[in-house]
């Protein structure tokens, strides 16, 4: 009887040493599995970053100047993206989505004012010139032009911003410096179907996604406010 009981718990503990080791074994596949699935995605990321380098150093090339970039933009420019043919119209009212309610816009912001004018620009001492002068060109045309740091606000900067756009009659923005910010808020505003100004003096530095939209290119400071001018012609 002792026998019978020893071999069968000999037996038992075979058998749970053999699934014991089977486990093991299957973990370890799958862990490798698992690992190499895990390189061939870092080799494949690897691979499309090296691409994407290529084509942002080529696209730069292509456009090193700014009679290059007209040369490779011909079809999509034209004059309407430098000058004044496709004139700007009125803003329409906004469409009253979740994001602006998630965002603490009212329908009573969503009211354009006529003589509004967002002008989205960083907030350095390199580009105060560059809004001091759309300013005045706005103000001569008889529209009231700000900026998002025009007066002081305690907490979350963000809702104040998408209100004036949202209100905004007309967007403006300096995409010189491609700066973050400029670039969210320019996204979001063409996102909410607003009518927008770019203006740039580097039209090499330009990012990727927006070298083929249309923008005024000035050279000088008096070049900016006589274009700036001209376009608003277009709202009065």
């Amino acid at each position: 009887m002792n026998d019978i009981s020893n071999i069968s718990i000999l037996l038992t503990a075979l058998a749970g040493i053999s699934i014991a080791t089977i486990t093991l074994i299957f973990y370890y596949r799958l862990k490798k599995t698992k690992y190499d699935n895990e390189q061939n995605k870092v080799v494949l990321e690897s691979i499309r970053n090296s691409i994407e380098k290529q084509i942002y150093t080529l696209n730069d090339r292509l456009i090193l100047n700014e009679e290059r970039w007209r040369d490779v933009n011909h079809l999509l420019l034209r004059n309407e993206y430098t000058g004044n043919e496709t004139p700007i119209t009125n803003s329409r009212q906004t469409y009253y989505s979740d994001f602006l309610k998630a965002n603490g816009i009212t329908q009573n912001d969503l009211l354009i004012d006529n003589r509004l004018i967002f002008i989205l620009t960083p907030f350095h001492d390199n580009y105060s010139e560059d809004y001091k002068v759309i300013r005045a060109a706005c103000s001569q045309s008889g529209f009231n032009a700000y900026r998002g740091d025009e007066k002081y606000i305690k907490g979350d900067i963000f809702p104040e911003m998408l209100k004036l756009i949202v209100k905004a009659n007309l967007i403006i923005a300096n995409i010189n410096g491609r700066n973050p910010n400029v670039l969210y808020e320019l996204g979001i505003a063409q996102a909410l179907d607003k009518p927008v100004i770019l203006i740039s003096s580097e039209p090499e530095k330009l990012p990727i996604d927006i070298k083929s939209k249309r923008f005024l290119v000035y050279h000088n400071y008096t070049d900016l406010q006589e274009l700036i001018r001209k376009e608003l012609q277009n709202l009065l």
